[in-house]
Order: structure tokens, then C-alpha cells, then sequence
């Protein structure tokens, strides 16, 4: 009887642990699940976000420009055939370089990889008629001027994104002491942003603070829309102005203080850099400097060498 009631008790702790285990499982399963459906829809609102970022800054192209519409017509023409070809890697590599320079014209990934293409053939025909001209059964090396093209474009975005990010860096003190000023007045943050977008229209930071309000506009939290700032802008006082922002409205700080503070770091980090570029330069100066002296003690004293040793020879 004692040996029954054990071999039932041992069997209902098998089932208790059994579905427990199971149980377990299933929550772990179902986090994974919530937590893949948060991250598929974060990145799918990002990828909105993106794009209709990118189709403003196309408008305000085509209305600044008239040969965007010529340009975006013969792009129009390659996009299937662009799509179609496996070079994943030059795509990834040319869409991080137009994000750096700041999506400048609206393309998309897969327009700015056709652009390329067609930077390539524009070099790859006159290159086979001079080949041809030469040698015709040679005329098809040519097409080796297609690759050309995505070097050249990711140098021309590279070089805008560094020029872009230098530009920035050297006029967010001057922005911060606009905000401050304009918050001083009384205005609110995005009035004092505002503010901003008029006075640098022209500049890619009045730019990038009127993509943050037109984020704000289309419904995306606040701080969700700042942090997308600092990912459009990898700027240590970016990230700087971002995160100080975030954390005064966090713990309820006024955001003029914030912002003056950040300020003054911001132009004492100026100033330390200023300092450091100036030291790095004398080192520089230095080696040519040294040629410089060496040089002219050979052009001083030479003469009194030269008539040194032909007095010997002639003695």
C-alpha cells in the first residue's frame, strides 16, 4: 500500500516539474516572440520614417533643381536591371556613405546604387571607343569603367558626409546660444527649433532640426525623434545635446539651463581642440623648419667652404 502511494507521489512530482518546465518554456517562447515583434515593428516605423524623410528632401531637390526630373528618368530606366544584380556588399557600402552625407536629393538605397551604374557607363562607352579605336577585339575591356562608378560616388558622398559633419560641428555652439535665447524669451522647445530651421535654412543643421519637427509632426514620440537626430548625425555634441535634452525632460530640469551649460562645454572643447590642433602643427613645422635652417646655413657659409678647398688644390 506505502509502496502505491510513493509510486503515485513520485509520479505527480514528475508531472508538477513536467509542467513546469513546460510552462517555463512557453513564457521564454513567448517573450522571444513579443520581443521580435517589437524590433521587427521598431525597425519597419524606422524604415517609415526614413522614407518619408527622404521624399521631402526629394520635393524641396525638384524644386530647387530642374535636371533632377532628367536625372530620376534615366535612373528609372537601370532600377530593374540595378535590382537584379547580387552586389550587396557596394550597395550597403554606397547606402552608409548617402546617409552620412545626409540623403541629399531623396534617392533610395537602390537609386543611388543605378546612380553609380550609370556613373560607370558614362566612363565604360567613351573608354571602349578609344579601346576600339586602338585595338576592337580589346573594346570590351571597357566595361572595367562600370566599376568605376560606385567608387566614385562613394567618395563624392564620403567626402560630403565629412564636410557635412565638420559643418555641423563648427555651428552647434552658435545654434545652442539661439535656442537658449529663444527659450529665454519664453518660446518652447520646438518654437526655438523652429526658430532655427529659418535662420540655417541654408545649413545642414537647420536641415536636420527640421527633419526632427517634421518626425515630431508625423507622430513619433519626442524622444524617439531626437534620438533619431543623433543617428542621422554621429556627432559626439550631438549625441551630447540629445542625451541632455532626454534627461532634463526626464527629471523635469529647465531645458535653457541644459542647453547653456552644453554650450559652454561645447566651446571649451573648442577651445582644447584649438589648442591641440595648434600643438600637432607645430611638430609639423618642425622637420621642415629644420630643412629650412639647414639650407640656409649651406647657402651662408658654402662660399667659405668652396674657397676653403680650392686654396688647398691651388696651393
Amino acid at each position: 500500500m506505502f509502496s502505491g502511494q510513493g509510486t503515485g507521489d513520485s509520479l505527480g512530482l514528475i508531472v508538477l516539474i513536467a509542467a513546469c518546465a513546460l510552462a517555463g518554456v512557453s513564457i521564454a517562447l513567448l517573450i522571444f516572440a513579443v520581443g521580435m515583434a517589437a524590433r521587427r515593428s521598431s525597425a519597419q516605423m524606422t524604415a517609415i520614417i526614413d522614407d518619408a524623410q527622404r521624399t521631402l528632401r526629394r520635393e524641396r531637390a525638384k524644386n530647387e533643381s530642374a535636371g533632377e526630373g532628367a536625372l530620376m528618368g534615366a535612373v528609372a530606366i537601370l532600377l530593374p536591371l540595378a535590382k537584379a544584380l547580387p552586389l550587396d556588399s557596394i550597395r550597403q557600402s554606397l547606402s552608409e556613405r548617402y546617409a552620412r552625407a545626409g540623403w541629399p536629393g531623396g534617392y533610395s538605397d537602390d537609386e543611388i546604387f543605378t546612380m553609380s551604374l550609370l556613373v560607370g557607363l558614362v566612363i565604360a562607352v567613351p573608354l571602349m571607343l578609344i579601346i576600339a579605336a586602338a585595338n576592337p577585339l580589346a573594346a570590351p575591356l571597357g566595361l572595367i569603367g562600370i566599376l568605376v562608378g560606385p567608387g566614385l560616388v562613394s567618395s563624392h558622398y564620403n567626402s560630403r558626409g565629412v564636410e557635412r559633419e565638420k559643418s555641423i560641428g563648427r555651428t552647434i555652439p552658435f545654434v545652442l546660444d539661439l535656442l537658449v535665447l529663444t527659450m529665454r524669451a519664453g518660446a518652447s522647445l520646438q518654437i526655438a527649433m523652429e526658430r532655427v530651421t529659418i535662420d540655417y535654412a541654408k545649413h545642414p543643421i537647420g536641415e536636420e532640426f527640421r527633419s526632427t519637427l517634421q518626425d515630431i509632426e508625423l507622430g513619433v514620440p519626442t524622444k524617439d525623434a531626437f534620438r533619431n537626430l543623433a543617428k542621422r548625425v554621429p556627432l559626439p555634441v550631438i549625441r551630447g545635446f540629445v542625451d541632455d535634452l532626454i534627461q532634463s525632460e526626464e527629471l523635469g530640469r529647465p531645458l535653457a539651463d541644459t542647453l547653456e551649460r552644453l554650450s559652454d562645454q561645447v566651446r571649451v572643447r573648442r577651445v582644447q581642440d584649438a589648442v591641440d590642433t595648434a600643438g600637432k602643427s607645430k611638430v609639423m613645422v618642425l622637420v621642415p623648419g629644420m630643412l629650412v635652417f639647414i639650407a640656409t646655413l649651406i647657402v651662408l657659409f658654402a662660399p667659405f667652404v668652396m674657397r676653403f678647398v680650392y686654396s688647398d688644390e691651388f696651393n
